[in-house]
């Protein structure tokens, strides 16, 4: 799924946990496919070998084998565990290219699947994405400010309808009423669901809706769909 076309928005405050039937070790480029999700990867291997050139350098390493044997054979689950295997694989093998004085102590022991750090990095990886999503839905349809309407919000969730208005206009240059700044915030709240729901449906193999509400719970994302009808 090209990462550049904004999603159609929905209209209403019911979301679909499920919109693709692809599985994602099924994607047409391994490498251009995890190439979505090297940030929360980068921050778990600088993490590890204390240092963000290693990490770089860890980085090539997993797209170079990407690029090379795919996605293998193997049986799939969801892509943070694999990703996670891969970072694993290429920590061992920077290690062995440092010298033995600068070593970082590793403990690989620690480094699992539900690791509160992986979450965490793996959990604002997605909400980033969905975010610079809702960002160009914006850009091609200025005259509604989804993004800075939520990112408003969001940022003071105290912030009243006037509120939202005068910043709206102060950073945008667009004006909107109360009621259109309501009408917005709703809309935008709807499609940010929608769009973390698509964002982690796209990381589980042959995804049902079940697995994609306990990816969600896992991840902590819940918080994404309060008030949000989420259909099968």
């Amino acid at each position: 799924m090209p990462d550049a076309t904004p999603p159609t928005p929905p209209h209403t405050s019911a979301i679909t946990l499920v919109r693709t039937s692809q599985a994602w070790s099924q994607a047409d480029s391994a490498a251009g496919f995890v190439l979505r999700y090297l940030a929360p990867m980068r921050r778990q291997l600088a993490v590890l070998l204390k240092s963000t050139e290693q990490a770089d350098e860890g980085l090539k390493m997993i797209i170079a084998h990407l690029v090379s044997a795919g996605f293998g054979d193997q049986e799939h689950e969801r892509l943070r565990d694999f990703l996670l295997r891969s970072i694993r694989s290429a920590a061992r093998k920077r290690l062995k290219e440092i010298p033995e004085n600068k070593r970082p102590e590793i403990d690989f022991d620690q480094l699992q699947s539900d690791s509160k750090d992986w979450l965490r990095y793996w959990r604002e990886g997605l909400l980033e994405r969905a975010w610079r999503a809702l960002e160009r839905i914006e850009h091609a349809t200025p005259s509604r400010p989804l993004y800075s309407v939520l990112h408003c919000a969001t940022a003071n969730p105290q912030a009243t309808a006037s509120m939202l208005v005068i910043q709206i206009a102060t950073e945008t240059g667009v004006q909107i009423d109360e009621p259109k700044a309501e009408a917005i915030l709703t809309e935008s709240r709807s499609i940010f669901a929608q769009l973390i729901a698509d964002e982690v449906s796209e990381t589980l193999e042959n995804p049902e809706s079940a697995d994609v509400r306990q990816e969600i719970k896992t991840l902590g994302l819940g918080k994404a769909f309060t008030g949000i009808v989420a259909r099968q």
